[in-house]
């Protein structure tokens, strides 16, 4: 069968060919993963001061002005408590990059959005902290899951767009430094969420060569991710709930379904509930590292595609007790099981 048959055809095939092919986009590799998981592992390290000398100031007279003296004293404890020294946590966040034959060249920290940019053999990565506990801003940015329009078509979580978008130029600035290097973006939980965004939305002259998230939940919907080009690899670990969420297409639609039949007001909240949470989609090709007994990883696999049923039992199964309701989540157990599966692959 000829590959030409009309004129739109030769100037297709034309066009396409003058582009060449992209030589930097990696395929799935079983030890970048595991590599991509430490790297998303130590983006938690709070390089990051817990706030600015002008944030304490303001603090210390508005405590001054509002507390007696115990009350006082209780709370600035309590602050103290809850700090850190940043200077040390950079420091060991260097030590902890040179295991990995890694240099940090850059951190990134503004509106409560963390990252962290990294120069290994295979080139950069770009590497995003998730949800902190105890950070309200990482709490809200989770939390508002109403899809709005993103400015290059489709429709993406608004949360996770704002807590981009907040950082976008630092990382876009430090990159300019490095135009002939290859970049892979990385990042787990909310972290993995930044990374699909950046997938989507940076241009690095270097060209994006993949994207590995881990435990990363939905960011946008059927348009938004139809328009991807960085390789997506999407790991989920076991009975991770956080993958689950935002609620997709399926889910959001029963739920319509059901409201419909309010008397009175079922339509209209059914059209709402649609129109601001419906369409989530997941992006990039899932990994799935099956179930393990807690602590002795030594009998994972990595499964390339599992059924819907196939994981809520995991879930079901793996949540009882309850107590251990986010345990799979854990990055710490992401890295322990993609070392044994890249030793046992390799």
């Amino acid at each position: 069968m000829p590959l030409i048959t009309t004129d739109t055809e030769q100037q297709q095939l034309a066009t396409l060919l003058a582009k060449g092919t992209p030589h930097y986009r990696l395929a799935y590799s079983d030890r970048t993963a595991w590599l991509m998981a430490c790297l998303s592992e130590l983006a938690y390290l709070r390089f990051n001061p817990l706030m600015t000398e002008t944030q304490r100031i303001a603090l210390l007279q508005k405590v001054d002005r509002l507390l007696d003296k115990p009350r006082q004293a209780a709370l600035l404890a309590l602050v103290e408590k809850l700090g850190y020294d940043p200077d040390e946590e950079r420091q060991e966040l260097i030590q902890e990059l040179t295991l990995l034959d890694g240099e940090l060249v850059a951190t990134f920290d503004r509106a409560g959005t963390q990252a962290i940019l990294v120069k290994l053999k295979l080139g950069l990565v770009l590497a995003f902290r998730g949800t902190e506990a105890t950070s309200i801003k990482d709490i809200k940015a989770d939390a508002d899951a109403v899809s709005t329009h993103a400015d290059n078509g489709g429709r993406v979580h608004r949360g996770f767009q704002q807590a981009f978008q907040s950082i976008y130029m630092d990382i876009k600035a430090a990159l300019a430094n490095y135009p002939d290097q290859p970049l892979v973006l990385t990042g787990h939980s909310l972290g993995g969420a930044l990374a699909t965004l950046a997938a989507r939305d940076l241009n690095h002259p270097g060209g994006l060569a993949a994207c590995y998230t881990f435990g990363a939940p939905r960011v946008g919907d059927e348009e938004w991710v139809s328009d991807l080009k960085t390789p997506m690899y999407r790991l989920v670990n076991s009975a991770d709930c956080v993958t689950m969420l935002p609620p997709g297409t399926e889910v959001v639609s029963f739920l319509g379904w059901l409201v419909r039949w309010i008397p009175g007001v079922g339509q209209p909240a059914r059209q709402w509930l649609l129109k601001r949470f419906g369409g989530y989609l997941h992006a990039g090709n899932m990994r799935f590292l099956t179930n393990c007994p807690p602590g002795d990883y030594r009998t994972v696999r990595l499964l390339y595609s599992v059924s819907l049923v196939y994981r809520l039992k995991a879930f079901i199964i793996k949540k009882l007790p309850w107590r251990h309701f986010l345990a799979d989540h854990k990055i710490s157990v992401y890295r322990k099981k993609l070392a044994v599966v890249a030793e046992n692959r390799n």
